[in-house]
């Protein structure tokens, strides 16, 4: 078996590209289910965020690459060239690297920031109650959250750290020398936008104005933050009296067209501001044709994150340094599972003696029902204590790579013929030497 992970981040495709393969969360899940129906792999969980989306899955071999990209490829209804030229493909312990570094948000377009712990949470959540995750990702995902967690609280890399909607409110910022006496529309009302509305309040703005497809969520969050919460079909009526819009809806199509916003400007002196931070993108790329309308979308908040970072060099290298004892212990356990069935196999088979033998026993004794569970206690530990070598030694010779299955290993696993353990497994017709 092979874990690995095809995707396509900030880092490899531009915002235009990675907004065509963007996922909702419905989406994802439907996804996922008919991976794991199709036998296209054994488990699997799909990252998908502003700046990335990953497939993790686990599958037979290498071979399983083309037709995981076919399957995104036709899901998104692009070519499998064009996919795979923008995307990377990792496996092993480069794919339990990559995701322990997403986790701890060294690959962050904003090193140090909060949400992608959450992110990488709620993707392996909605992966098991798809139930497409197993064993093997059920450790990687939650090793990954446990190492995010460490690298975030002993390495002080979130420090006063930067978050994608703290980089868009600084860039509104730039644009406009203060936001203060200013009057702001946030399009979207979910956990980005709640984040983006409380900087843009810290930041001064007078008047902030909040539109959600669903009239509740807005209703809610303005209540919270102190804004106003505004009909989303009342847009045409809104951005001529606002000079900055901040729009992170994840609606999937153009909230904001140039014809929209060249009715607004016509009622308006001043230029109109906006912050796409959706992806895919809320507003159409023709606006920018407009006079006096000026879009920025997430890729371009990496110069304000460029100019505004603090130096975090040496929290990211010591990030680093403990991502990579935990790839090692995770690959160390790894190579172990094709061992499990043998080990429960002699477990079971001690098992089976230990019973028979203490049956045997208790009958010829006249124990009370305390002694009689005294001795059966006593039965346990000693069974474990003679497992606990055989079975170590078939740990660590699985982790070396040494070969598990030859008669020299079982005539060494089981110098215990005196207990006449013995494993009677179905390709194993010989007599027992």
């Amino acid at each position: 078996m092979l874990i690995a992970v095809a995707g396509m981040s900030h880092r490899s495709a531009p915002i235009e590209i990675r907004e065509k393969v963007a996922f909702s969360p419905c989406a994802a899940r439907s996804f996922l289910r008919r991976l794991k129906e199709d036998g296209a792999v054994a488990e699997a969980v799909l990252v998908s965020t502003c700046n990335r989306t990953e497939l993790y899955a686990v599958v037979e071999d290498e071979g399983a690459r083309g037709r995981l990209f076919d399957a995104l490829a036709a899901e998104k209804g692009v070519e499998r060239d064009f996919l795979e030229q923008h995307s990377y493909w990792l496996a092993d312990d480069e794919a339990v690297r990559h995701l322990y570094r997403v986790a701890s948000s060294l690959d962050s377009m904003v090193v140090g920031e909060g949400q992608i712990l959450g992110q990488v949470r709620e993707a392996y959540r909605a992966a098991t109650e798809e139930l497409c995750a197993g064993p093997i990702l059920n450790r990687l995902f939650h090793t990954s959250l446990r190492v995010g967690k460490k690298v975030r609280s002993e390495t002080g890399i979130g420090d006063s750290s930067l978050s994608v909607p703290r980089v868009a409110v600084k860039l509104a910022e730039e644009v406009f020398g203060t936001l203060r006496g200013r009057r702001a529309l946030v399009l979207g009302a979910g956990e980005i936008s709640e984040l983006v509305v409380k900087h843009l309040k810290s930041c001064g703005v007078q008047e902030l104005r909040i539109a959600n497809r669903t009239a509740g969520r807005a209703a809610m969050l303005a209540e919270r933050v102190g804004g106003v919460a505004v009909g989303f079909d009342s847009l045409a009526g809104e951005l001529p009296n606002v000079d900055v819009v901040v729009s992170s809806t994840g609606s999937g199509e153009w909230v904001v067209g140039s014809e929209l916003v060249a009715g607004a400007l016509a009622r308006k002196k001043e230029p109109l501001f906006f912050i796409d931070i959706a992806v895919p993108r809320d507003v159409d790329p023709v606006v920018q044709n407009l006079d006096r309308a000026y879009v920025y979308d997430v890729d371009d908040l990496q110069a304000v994150v460029d100019r505004n970072s603090e130096d975090r060099s040496a929290a990211a290298a010591a990030g680093e340094a403990m991502i990579g004892p935990a790839v090692f212990e995770f690959m160390g356990w790894l190579s172990t599972l094709h061992v499990v069935p043998l080990i429960k196999e002699l477990r079971n088979e001690a098992e089976r003696v230990r019973r028979h033998e203490l049956a045997r026993a208790l009958n010829r004794l006249d124990l009370s029902p305390e002694e009689a569970e005294a001795v059966e206690r006593m039965s346990h530990t000693l069974v474990n204590k003679l497992l606990h070598g055989p079975i170590q030694e078939l740990k660590a010779l699985a982790e070396s790579g040494s070969p598990v299955e030859s008669a020299e290993v079982r005539r060494r696993l089981l110098a215990l013929e005196g207990l006449e353990i013995g494993l009677h497994r179905p390709e194993d017709r010989s007599p027992s030497p």
